[in-house]
């Protein structure tokens, strides 16, 4: 490994937890291949697993103690193209958008990337403060789908991503490794097998 690193000095960084969130990465990657195709379920499902890598990095990277500026660096990249650029990309390609949409969506966008750089100069904390960008586009992708398959208002995703923009870069906080992951997680998972068992049917 030191002789890689020596060569490659970015390299000298792989670990478990960075491995892991290359891997969410990768599933970002697949989840643009099948949006170009226009397989909504099959990106969504990408997304999930993308979002599940970005769960457990952090949790790996504090039990094995390998945190690091390198680590916190990859991982705030690949949110923001996997939890604000993502969703972008699906509203965009799949629904026909007005101007309030559009302007919520550059409103959204504007939010995710200030929580994250204010995330990357506070990551002391023990707590996140504002609501962190895996769990907007969580809600985000949950209710672009209703619109797209429950006949949910168009407006509700307007209204969601003005909304979900505050909650990221407001005052509140919430417990790292907390209850309201598991909550969030176990949603997830249910919005998961509710895509996976439509799409396979």
């Amino acid at each position: 490994m030191k002789i890689i690193s020596k060569y490659f000095p970015a390299l000298g960084n792989l670990n478990v937890p960075n491995a892991i969130t290359t891997i969410g990465m990768v599933l970002c990657i697949a989840a643009c291949y099948y949006l170009v195709g226009g397989n909504f379920m099959a990106a969504m499902v990408c997304l999930f697993f993308a979002g599940v890598c970005d769960l457990v990095d952090g949790w790996f990277a504090s039990k094995l103690n390998q945190q690091s500026r390198f680590g916190q660096a990859i991982d705030s990249l690949v949110d923001f193209f996997s939890c604000v650029i993502m969703p972008v990309w699906i509203v965009h390609s799949f629904m026909a958008y007005n101007w309030p949409m559009r302007i919520g969506l550059v409103f959204y966008c504007i939010c995710g990337l200030w929580r994250l750089a204010y995330y990357n100069i506070n990551e002391a904390d023990k707590s996140f403060t504002g609501l962190p960008v895996p769990g907007a586009m969580m809600i985000v992708v949950i209710v672009t789908w209703a619109i797209l398959y429950a006949n949910f208002p168009v407006w509700a995703l307007t209204v969601t991503f003005f909304i979900v923009g505050i909650l990221m870069i407001s005052c509140f906080k919430l417990a790292k490794y907390g209850k309201w992951q598991i909550i969030m997680g176990l949603i997830g998972l249910a919005f998961f097998i509710t895509v996976l068992i439509i799409w396979l049917i």
